[in-house]
């Protein structure tokens, strides 16, 4: 698009504090009137990062004492309106004028017409389902004297786990405060046989959220249990969800998560071994491992070929063809999240820029220089409304299009009955 020149507008300097940009969220323009400024929070941010003292805030429409100096550049929207790009400086304060100059001319020099192209949630039906169950039972028993334990870890979105928080639930690791008549909720990794007597011993109302593909995986290992097989179960031993599914059966399942460990098993019967993917790896990285347990043990066979869980498969795929589709990916959420880096990784698998920003003021113009199409990514570990902040702010730069793309599949054992 063709650039505006960056504006320089006198406006009242009431509130600004000396050595200080302001960075308005709204202002009065002579041109267009009352404009929003949607980019505030990206503007704030890059003087921020170089050590500026940034305030956002209102400057609403002053023509008395206009003795400071606004900096703005006009923005058309998707809808048809304008928006600004703006920064301010109280009267005398050359470096902060200088500052807020740049920052506007900075931003502007990255402004257009863009699309963002989002991944699907990160938050699979399983997860859903436990936190909803989590939440209603929070709110069925707030007030009654009932304490509700949500066990961890839980898999919900940070929102739910806010909801949870403010009407009293208690998300633990531990049974130790569970009293009688307490509600205790398990999550949808599953919890150990021993979890379970426990809260039976302590008198606790169960909620069982489990996710029904880890149930299956459950009941397949105890009835390899039963039948004295042995069960490979390929994951991570770390993985939540594993060590539930092999408190089921112990002395019968082996947790495989590479071929070193697949070459590893030993079993006394091969005609008695089956494999069971664990519920939340990708099946194309358990496949090797299946066909290696295929190789050595030719009568090994799924243990509940009817339930396997799509979910992480559908999320690296519908990542990779996000980024694929992008000049830049960024990924919403905390650097140090195990999830946030290994969506990193899958984006740049597609030979795609990736940046993680915990916040919206993380972005930096450099990151949106040639850039037509941004590919969005939530992580787990993504605050609640991230994504939706820095849309509201990408769009302050021009006219942006929001497109969403999420593989899925889909049952279909209807189509051939």
């Amino acid at each position: 698009m063709a650039r505006s020149a960056v504006r320089e507008i006198p406006v009242a300097s009431v509130g600004m504090q000396r050595g200080e940009v302001l960075v308005p969220t709204q202002l009065g323009d002579p041109v267009h009137g009352l404009l929003p400024c949607l980019a505030a929070p990206l503007v704030a941010g890059s003087l921020r990062a170089k050590g500026r003292l940034a305030r956002v805030a209102d400057l609403p429409p002053d023509e008395s004492d206009a003795d400071g100096r606004l900096f703005v550049v006009t923005c058309p929207q998707a809808n048809g309106s304008t928006a600004a790009i703006a920064a301010a400086a109280a009267p005398g304060e050359a470096l902060s004028a200088a500052a807020a100059r740049a920052a506007v001319e900075e931003w502007a020099g990255v402004s257009g017409s863009r699309t963002a192209l989002i991944a699907g949630s990160p938050w699979c039906s399983g997860a859903l389902h436990a936190a909803s169950a989590a939440h209603a039972a929070a709110a069925e028993h707030r007030g009654t004297g009932r304490r509700v334990h949500v066990l961890a870890p839980v898999a919900m979105p940070a929102e739910t786990a806010r909801s949870l928080a403010e009407l009293g639930a208690v998300v633990t690791g531990s049974l130790a405060a569970v009293e009688r008549g307490d509600v205790v909720v398990f999550p949808a990794h599953g919890v150990t046989d021993e979890t379970r007597a426990d809260t039976a011993r302590r008198g606790a109302t169960v909620v069982d959220a489990t996710c029904p593909l880890v149930a299956a995986a459950q009941n397949a290992a105890a009835r390899a249990g039963d039948h004295n097989n042995q069960l490979v179960l390929i994951g991570q031993p770390g993985h939540a969800a594993t060590e539930p599914i092999m408190s089921k059966a112990p002395g019968h399942v082996t947790a495989v998560e590479n071929l070193a460990n697949a070459a590893a098993v030993r079993v006394g019967d091969s005609g008695q071994v089956s494999y069971l993917m664990l519920p939340g790896i990708e099946l194309e990285a358990g496949a090797p491992i299946v066909s290696a347990l295929r190789s050595r043990y030719p009568a090994v066979r799924g243990a509940v070929p009817g339930d396997v869980c799509y979910a992480p498969s559908d999320r690296a795929g519908t990542i990779y063809s996000v980024a694929l589709g992008s000049d830049v990916m960024l990924v919403a959420g905390d650097p140090q999240s195990a999830d946030a880096r290994q969506i990193s990784g899958q984006g740049r698998d597609a030979g795609t820029r990736v940046h993680i920003i915990g916040d919206v003021a993380d972005i930096r113009p450099a990151m949106l220089a040639s850039v037509h199409t941004i590919g969005l990514a939530e992580s787990t570990s993504a605050p609640a409304g991230l994504i939706a902040q820095v849309l509201a702010a990408l769009s302050g730069l021009g006219r942006l299009t929001v497109a969403r793309r999420r593989l899925s599949t889909e049952d279909a054992t209807s189509v051939l009955a």
